[in-house]
């Protein structure tokens, strides 16, 4: 069985807790007693980073083995694939929660990009060779209806060994701080989805090129509602096929960035896939978002049907 190949799409790898400065001041003017205001929290732009980063993010995995995708899961912002990028040694070490890590540098690197991929568009991929194992990994900035995205990155990890592969999807980089997070108001974000989907076969549907997406958030009741509809093509068989919408709602983390829902069909009928979604908004005052998502069971008759991917988007 050939691998599963993600890196037409990068997915993503996350989300950071960076190395972002917070400067502010208050108290009295020691007349009039008037409080001043503390100046907006300092964001870098991953473009800007440098030294030793330490990444958290949101993220999905799944398991594909025998021909056939199992086990989805998702994990909250904080909980997913820890991403630790050492200066010195030019290199990333990633950790997924069950504790497997991976460590990628730049002779590791199978793409021509540069090896400061976060803020490319452009995915840099790698293979790497650790422990009797193979990991693949493709990574980049993320993209909203071809622009591209300053403060979220994602990226996609393989992990193959004893010919069981297990992927993880994930978004990460410069997170909203949590004294920025908007308390009141909504907003609605310009968004893309990127991913794949099988149905049990070998042959994997890509999902970018006809699916869409949207996604909006309500800060002062501190939920977020998203649309899927999910259409994809196959190699052998270019013409799209429609592959089911879904809704999905959730709630934002009180006291952080990172939200997480569920997803279920937009409509009754031959489709009972239902999933799951995990992500966290990025930049100053939520001004970008991304999520990893699955859903999983049955679409239009087609059994075992698993499709998985990530949202990303920008006021």
């Amino acid at each position: 069985m050939a691998r599963i190949e993600l890196r037409q799409w990068c997915l993503g790898i996350s989300v950071g807790m960076l190395s972002l400065l917070l400067s502010g001041c208050g108290g009295s003017d020691g007349g009039g007693g008037v409080v001043s205001t503390a100046p907006p929290p300092t964001y870098t732009k991953l473009a800007d980073l440098s030294g030793d980063q330490t990444l958290q993010s949101a993220s999905i995995h799944y398991t594909f083995a025998n021909g056939a995708v199992s086990g989805p899961g998702s994990q909250a912002f904080g909980s997913g694939v820890l991403i630790s990028y050492a200066a010195a040694t030019d290199s990333y070490t990633l950790t997924a929660p069950d504790g497997t890590t991976a460590v990628f540098n730049s002779s590791s690197r199978t793409s021509s990009s540069s090896f400061s991929p976060l803020a490319s568009s452009t995915p840099t991929t790698f293979t790497s060779f650790n422990n009797n194992a193979t990991d693949d990994l493709s990574v980049g900035a993320a993209t909203a209806n071809g622009v591209t995205l300053s403060y979220t990155a994602i990226g996609s990890w393989t992990h193959i060994q004893n010919g069981v592969q297990t992927v993880r999807l994930a978004v990460t980089g410069v997170p909203t701080i949590a004294g920025d997070m908007p308390k009141s108001g909504t907003a609605n974000y310009q968004a893309s989805v990127t991913g794949s989907a099988f149905n049990g076969g070998p042959s994997g549907y890509s999902l970018a090129a006809n699916s869409t997406a949207s996604f909006s958030a309500d800060f002062g009741a501190g939920t977020v509602s998203t649309t899927l509809n999910l259409s994809g093509a196959t190699s052998a068989n270019p013409v799209p096929v429609a592959l089911g919408s879904y809704t999905g709602t959730g709630n934002i983390a009180s006291g952080t960035p990172g939200f997480s829902g569920t997803l279920a069909p937009a409509t009754s009928g031959s489709d009972t896939a239902t999933g799951q979604f995990s992500g966290a908004f990025f930049g100053p005052q939520a001004k970008e978002m991304g999520y990893a998502w699955y859903v999983a069971n049955t679409v239009n008759g087609l059994s075992n049907f698993n499709a998985q991917g990530v949202v990303t988007g920008a006021k």
